[in-house]
């Protein structure tokens, strides 16, 4: 388990998963699509990820900061 990717969350999610459910649908498509096309099988066991993933989350996190007002969580 972590907790979801998006900032401020601590709702626990499993390891093959980047956030809880609203957040992760909070995304757009394409930024789901490149997130999920990124995964890598091992990363659930502690794996590090791949370049690819780091570059998918990376903007993620810039569209979240980008579009989110300070303090709005979906929870």
């Amino acid at each position: 388990m972590h907790r979801c990717l998006w900032p401020g969350c601590d709702v626990p999610v499993c390891r093959s998963m980047w956030g809880c459910r609203a957040h992760w649908y909070a995304l757009p498509n394409d930024l789901r699509a490149w997130i999920g096309r990124a995964y890598r099988q091992g990363i659930e066991r502690g794996d590090h990820p791949s370049r690819s993933w780091r570059d998918a989350h990376a903007a993620a996190l810039a569209w979240i900061e980008q579009h989110e007002a300070p303090g709005h969580n979906h929870d």
